[in-house]
């Protein structure tokens, strides 16, 4: 989709410094407007890199975050996306998507209170090379109602091809309400995959990322290094 904007650098280095300034604006800008700011963010090594900068730059103690995901494991393990965003950003708020005894619980409940939050500021997602968002993964039981941008803003269990296979996410409507979309992505694989489902190739259809980036209110933020 043309409205899409697409942020290409040689390095990712380059690439992270360039994100965290835009996103350093963005919420800059809804803490001029509110006293606090919600961000979503996801997991893994890319974003891990990426919260230093932030945390360098933002007033964090005003700031409240959620992962868009998380693996069902405790919140200490090292394969935690919330242990790792706690750490990146200590200061800020950052609600723990472990909300009950079981998935179903927990799913309700932190999709519950994030409903509660103002829009948010912003909400960055990663993916992976099968172009998954999240933890919403091409095939998942339910995946065409979790990317239904009609439906209801709500977290829900998810189901991964490798373990931990348990997970939580948000669906698509709870992450379209952020009030600036962006996408991190390294390699040459997942360029190969935005760059079909920007052009609407038939094949990239059925993909979470389509939905991500061609069902979207707003332009998406695309940053993209090798």
């Amino acid at each position: 989709m043309s409205q899409n904007l697409l942020h290409c650098h040689a390095q990712r280095d380059a690439c992270l410094h360039a994100l965290a300034a835009d996103l350093t604006t963005q919420i800059r800008a809804t803490l001029g407007q509110q006293p606090r700011a919600g961000l979503i963010l996801p997991g893994g090594s890319s974003p891990q890199a990426l919260l230093p900068l932030l945390a360098r730059q933002l007033d964090s103690q005003r700031i409240d975050i959620s992962p868009s995901d998380e693996r069902w494991v405790p919140a200490q393990a090292a394969e935690s996306n919330w242990q790792l965003l706690h750490q990146g950003l200590p200061q800020a708020n950052c609600l723990d998507p472990r909300q009950g005894a079981t998935l179903e619980q927990s799913a309700l409940s932190w999709g519950e209170q994030l409903a509660q939050w103002p829009p948010f500021s912003a909400v960055l997602l990663g993916m992976g090379e099968d172009a998954h968002i999240a933890s919403l993964f091409p095939g998942m039981p339910g995946l065409a109602a979790a990317l239904d941008p009609q439906a209801q803003p709500a977290a829900l269990p998810a189901l991964a091809p490798q373990e931990p296979r348990q997970r939580l996410s948000l669906n698509l409507a709870m992450l379209q309400r952020g009030k600036w979309l962006g996408l991190l992505a390294f390699g040459e694989r997942k360029r190969e995959l935005i760059d079909a489902v920007l052009a609407d190739q038939p094949s990239a259809r059925e993909l979470p990322l389509y939905a991500w980036l061609q069902r979207s209110p707003l332009p998406v933020n695309i940053y993209w290094a090798p």
